[in-house]
């Protein structure tokens, strides 16, 4: 009886003591990243797009891929999120290209960003991603179709921008920040350098509004 209450105690002991390592860890993790200049480098980098007043001085960080579904779907939540928001915080937009078409996506993007239409075209991006980046069948050319309706949008001035801009050191920087801060999928948020460790809705929110009010 007494070594099965001994053989008890153990277990008990070691799972504590696991549990307290992953806490440790995942604490050591969250602290270094924080102890990065959280609206520097490698958060935010001189050619990342960034939205909002920032009048409280919170960066909101996301790493996504256009053609990444869940990207597109967690697309309304950070729309509603910096609706509300927009005022305290600054939204940057960072890149992880992972899919075969991501990066021609993302040539239209910076490209839409010459004509300070950048959002509006990452909207269509998104909302159309049904069927230009359908499996299997992919035709990355049909966003061409889809941004034509886009009030304002100069379409031949932004394929004319598509064919000549360069957005290979971008990609490659990001990609280099990613593994830095261990991004390893998207879309992966961060709040002042805190990483959003569960991808809802309301937690994204939770957390952006946890760093306007402490």
């Amino acid at each position: 009886m007494k070594n099965k209450s001994v053989v008890l105690i153990s277990i008990v002991v070691l799972i504590a003591l696991f549990i307290g390592g992953i806490s440790f860890y995942n604490n050591s993790q969250d602290t270094q990243r924080q102890s990065l200049s959280q609206g520097e480098a490698p958060f935010v980098r001189d050619h990342s797009i960034s939205f909002g007043d920032n009048k409280k001085n919170i960066t909101v960080v996301e790493f996504l891929d256009p053609e990444c579904e869940a990207c597109a779907y967690f697309s309304g939540a950070v729309n509603a999120m910096f609706k509300e928001n927009y005022e305290d915080i600054r939204l940057v937009i960072r890149y992880l290209d992972n899919h075969k078409n991501s990066k021609y996506a993302i040539k239209i993007l910076e490209s839409a960003r010459k004509q300070n239409m950048y959002k509006e075209v990452l909207d269509v991006v998104f909302s159309s991603q049904g069927k230009w980046a359908k499996h299997n069948n992919e035709a990355p050319e049909l966003l061409w179709t889809e941004l034509a309706i886009i009030d304002g949008l100069d379409m031949q001035k932004l394929k004319k921008d598509f064919e000549t801009i360069n957005v290979d050191e971008m990609l490659s920087l990001d990609r280099k920040d990613a593994t830095t801060l261990q991004v390893r999928g998207t879309p992966t948020f961060f709040v002042n350098g805190i990483k959003l460790k569960r991808l809802s809705p309301q937690s994204l929110m939770d957390l952006v509004e946890s760093e306007i009010y402490k």
